[in-house]
């Protein structure tokens, strides 16, 4: 009696059947927001060596890898869920002009501090001063609410003035009753001071890094141009998705089909930063 192997016929696995895992973000969604251009040779970090594409520059300028990008933006990400998770509370910080928006709107989405105008020296390391600011402001609020009865027309506007100024520096800090743990922040060059504090004070930093920052300066860094406002709005709303998502909220960008993440548009200034490249 004889047996014949009998060869199983097995059918290609299609493209659709292939267990395809999520993105946090697509690539295009990184071209789209620009995050890749980094700044001129001449002005670059050689820290900043491993995450940026080799032997091929923009007019100039270093371009950051987007697949280096999007894995560090993932660390990133799940390092904030865990953090939020635990109840950590964080402070968004961006006081340039392009990261004021994203960083406000992350910031009151996640119920979190923020600071986008001055940082004021001492917010972190000498928070009894700055928090009797605060005190100072909501005096004033009292007083305008009863339209400065009892004052002079000359006292209300002095007033009124020192109250704008107060609501401008301290609007997003106000209700810090103890030191973050959390520090988020669009450029940390640009806001070194919050940094150093932050650092000082024993919190967790995380930043973007654009070609001329120092990743050993912050405690964990996504490669991603700091000065295109569609850049930051889309990093800080990853990020903020990560606390909300620790929250049982609902996320707006991060693993979500990309026609459903759709960038704001800005008003952008002509920029050393092109997007033709050599």
């Amino acid at each position: 009696m004889t047996t014949e192997n009998k060869k199983v016929e097995t059918k290609p696995v299609s493209k659709e059947q292939k267990e395809v895992k999520p993105q946090i973000i697509s690539r295009n969604k990184l071209l789209e927001a620009g995050t890749y251009f980094g700044h001129k040779k001449f002005a670059w970090n050689p820290k900043m060596k491993e995450f940026l594409v080799p032997n091929k520059t923009n007019r100039g300028a270093h371009i950051i890898d987007i697949f280096k990008t999007q894995k560090y933006l993932e660390f990133a990400y799940s390092l904030v869920h865990s953090l939020a998770s635990k109840n950590a509370q964080f402070i968004f910080v961006g006081t340039k002009k392009q990261a004021r928006d994203a960083v406000k709107k992350a910031a009151e989405r996640t119920n979190s501090l923020y600071v986008t105008e001055r940082w004021l020296g001492g917010t972190l390391t000498n928070n009894e001063t700055i928090m009797s600011r605060v005190k100072k402001m909501e005096e004033l609020e009292e007083k305008a609410a009863n339209n400065f009865k009892g004052y002079t027309k000359k006292e209300a506007l002095n007033f009124s003035k020192e109250l704008d100024k107060l609501h401008k520096n301290l609007e997003g800090i106000r209700s810090m009753k103890r030191l973050p743990n959390v520090m988020i922040v669009a450029d940390p060059i640009q806001d070194e001071i919050a940094v150093k504090e932050a650092k000082r004070k024993g919190l967790k930093v995380i930043s973007l890094l654009d070609s001329n920052a120092n990743p050993d300066a912050v405690d964990f860094g996504i490669p991603a141009n700091d000065d295109s406002s569609k850049s930051i709005y889309l990093i800080m709303t990853v990020l903020a998705d990560a606390i909300v998502k620790a929250r049982g909220g609902q996320q707006l960008f991060a693993y979500q089909d990309e026609e459903n993440v759709v960038l704001p548009e800005f008003q952008t200034k002509t920029s050393e930063k092109t997007t033709e490249t050599e």
